[in-house]
């Protein structure tokens, strides 16, 4: 055992003390309360406006459907006009996705291109909200675009659909069984039109994934951009009021007559319009005057390679005592407990004598701790933004490893926020050059660590988690609209789908989405109720 506490020992206790990952308390910051530094322009309005940007590339470069996140930054080096995106994942970043982001950057430039055209006067000031963006330019590049980001990214989007779009569609039938269509309030108006929207796009799009040889025609994908670009208005409208807290309401009036928890409305639509949410954003991106210089640089990717850390965990019961007395500074009355509960949670195998783990640096730590390090070419000298990009939340233990490297006196990085829960097997970053520096970072990091611990074992219920919502969005700035007549024509579209099904909401949700309840056996539970499944979908 080292005289040092060891985080990753930490890491695990909070696993172990809180099932499923979750603490009582998370954190998120949107946007977070720094001064962004090193961005695309030398302005503190405009490069919070880059935050949901960077968000938005790490969205799109997520493809599998189970547990893949992704981290990227941005460095801008404005006297030679180059750009480099340095991206890590939990494990090493696969060459597809190098050449998936590179494709998509040069047609958000093509579609730079094509704004900077229909532009007529520059606003000299920054702070001024960026000009509307014209819904009709350039449609046929910005439908490529959603074509392409949805290919990549579709097994990711099919687990989604599988996972929230019956429940979703069960929760708009409980609605409808109290109040008619015709009797729905602004909120819930939107709500059902969003509803509608993404059921018509879930049945074409559930098409692609039940034979890998089926495509959809030209106009099938612009029925798709139409009518996720629509859920996404209508859902935006639901979420703002009052900052998703109506939605919450709603959920709660129709899970009076149910049993369990209440259906997270508000959690199923961020999650089925996130990758619509996040498009807009890269368009949004691409209109914007102040951002320009970043899509006329010339780019370059460069992926970190993820080095796990190999951990041996203690596997006695004297062996976590002694740890946690020395994390603590002494002895604590819980310490005998907890420590039985980590010897029985964290047992050697058959036939082994120790426990050993191979644990994967989460992306973001990873990001950070290799712009720290001098790799000898000629971005050494190029900052980065102080701003990560995530595919999704932090977990708490790269949060908190965050904060203790923030406080070492150098550069600090910042993500969006936090979820709330504790990862396990996770790694501390860690470089033979830095081994002196890392040692006392690892040692900051145990102690805000077990602090929390400590903090969390003196409420009434430490096991109970309030709701944390591992994707989370960033704000926005400028807002991409479907043209007037591209809008309209979605929603004859779903007004009319749901006639040719005599009005039936139910019996429409029923028929569209028959290929994904076939495929994943979705139980359906009144209101929607949760089921078994991963959080993070």
């Amino acid at each position: 055992m080292a005289n040092k506490p060891d985080p990753h020992y930490l890491v695990a206790l909070m696993n172990c003390v809180f099932p499923g990952g979750g603490d009582p308390s998370p954190r998120r910051s949107d946007p977070p309360p720094h001064t962004p530094q090193h961005g695309i322009v030398d302005n503190y309005h405009v490069n919070v406006r880059t935050f949901p940007i960077l968000d938005a590339l790490a969205h799109i470069c997520v493809s599998q459907g189970g547990a893949q996140v992704v981290a990227i930054a941005l460095q801008l080096d404005s006297q030679n006009q180059k750009i480099r995106l340095v991206l890590a994942e939990n494990t090493d970043v696969p060459g597809s996705l190098v050449d998936h982001l590179t494709s998509v950057w040069g047609k958000l430039q093509n579609l730079s291109d094509e704004y900077a055209k229909q532009r007529t006067k520059e606003s000299e000031n920054p702070l001024a909200n960026s000009p509307p963006i014209p819904p009709k330019v350039a449609n046929p590049l910005k439908i490529e675009i959603f074509c392409d980001i949805y290919q990549y990214s579709l097994e990711k989007q099919i687990k989604r659909i599988e996972k929230w779009s019956a429940r979703l569609t069960d929760f708009i039938g409980d609605l409808l069984q109290r109040r008619a269509v015709d009797g729905l309030e602004r909120l819930e108006r939107n709500l059902y039109s969003a509803t509608v929207a993404l059921v018509l796009a879930a049945e074409l799009v559930s098409r692609l994934d039940e034979d890998p040889e089926n495509t959809l025609t030209d106009a099938e994908w612009e029925t798709v951009y139409r009518q996720s670009m629509q859920a996404n208005e209508h859902a935006k409208l639901v979420l703002d009021v009052d900052n998703g807290l109506d939605c919450e309401n709603l959920a709660l009036e129709i899970h009076d007559d149910h049993p369990g928890d209440p259906f997270p409305l508000r959690r199923a639509l961020r999650k089925l319009t996130s990758l619509p949410y996040h498009i807009e954003s890269l368009i949004g991106f691409a209109h914007s005057p102040r951002l320009r210089p970043a899509l006329q640089y010339e780019m370059s990717i460069f992926p970190v390679p993820n080095q796990p850390r190999n951990v041996q965990l203690p596997t006695t019961l004297g062996q976590w005592k002694s740890f946690l007395e020395a994390a603590y500074g002494g002895h604590h009355p819980s310490q005998k407990a907890q420590a039985t509960k980590l010897s029985s949670r964290f047992r050697p195998r058959d036939k082994e004598s120790s426990v050993h783990y191979k644990c994967p640096v989460h992306c973001e730590c990873a990001l950070i701790q290799y712009l720290q390090v001098k790799q000898h070419n000629d971005w050494d000298n190029i900052r980065a933004f102080n701003y990560i990009g995530v595919s999704k939340l932090s977990c708490r233990a790269c949060c908190t490893w965050i904060e203790a490297f923030n406080e070492q006196g150098g550069p600090e990085f910042y993500t969006r926020g936090s979820h709330g829960k504790w990862y396990w097997p996770w790694g501390v970053p860690w470089e033979e050059s830095l081994e002196e520096a890392e040692e006392s970072l690892g040692e900051k990091m145990a102690r805000k660590v077990y602090k929390e611990y400590l903090t969390q074992m003196r409420l009434p219920d430490p096991r109970r988690r309030r709701f944390a919502d591992s994707s989370g969005v960033s704000s926005s700035g400028a807002e991409h609209h479907l043209a007037d007549d591209d809008a309209a024509r979605a929603t004859a579209e779903s007004d009319m789908a749901v006639q040719k099904f005599g009005g039936n909401f139910n019996e429409l949700a029923r028929a569209k989405l028959s290929r994904v309840q076939r495929r994943r056996g979705i139980p359906k539970g009144p209101g929607g109720q949760n089921e078994p499944g991963s959080s993070d979908i």
